[in-house]
């Protein structure tokens, strides 16, 4: 299934429009991303992106304390998948729901999505896919190469 995966990353950066660095993306601390387009990342909150389609692969991951001695449960997303056509110039924000317990939380994995804000005033909301959504969506895809 890796395999498949990097083939996706490689099919999405073969398609993109240009690969001048074009947009900033700034995203909350509770995602991690690991890769952008299918090159490895330290964990970056703030990054810059393509002009044209990018796929970002990141996890949700936040540490609930459960008392006063900040001990708690963690709960953390298998890979998720952000899929964004950037814009030339243009800075992104990302957010997240309020999410105050584990069970909140769990309850947003199995269906995240995400507000993104942009700096031309617009704001929408993308969901994040799992790796066999990000699968599926490809086959349901013409991509030209």
């Amino acid at each position: 299934m890796k395999l498949l995966t990097k083939a996706v990353f490689a099919a999405i950066v073969a398609t993109s429009s240009a690969s001048v660095l074009a947009a900033s993306v700034f995203i909350p601390s509770d995602l991690q991303v690991s890769e952008i387009n299918g090159v490895r990342v330290n964990n970056a909150q703030e990054f810059e992106l393509a002009k044209g389609q990018n796929l970002i692969k990141l996890r949700y991951l936040e540490n609930f304390a459960v008392n006063a001695d900040d001990s708690g449960s963690l709960v953390k997303s298998k890979p998720l998948y952000w899929h964004i056509s950037a814009q030339d110039g243009v800075n992104y924000t990302v957010s997240l729901p309020v999410l105050m317990t584990q069970d909140d939380a769990r309850e947003y994995i199995q269906n995240p999505q995400i507000k993104i804000s942009d700096s031309t005033g617009l704001t929408r909301t993308d969901s994040l896919s799992n790796q066999s959504q990000l699968m599926a969506a490809l086959f349901t895809q013409k991509v030209d190469f």
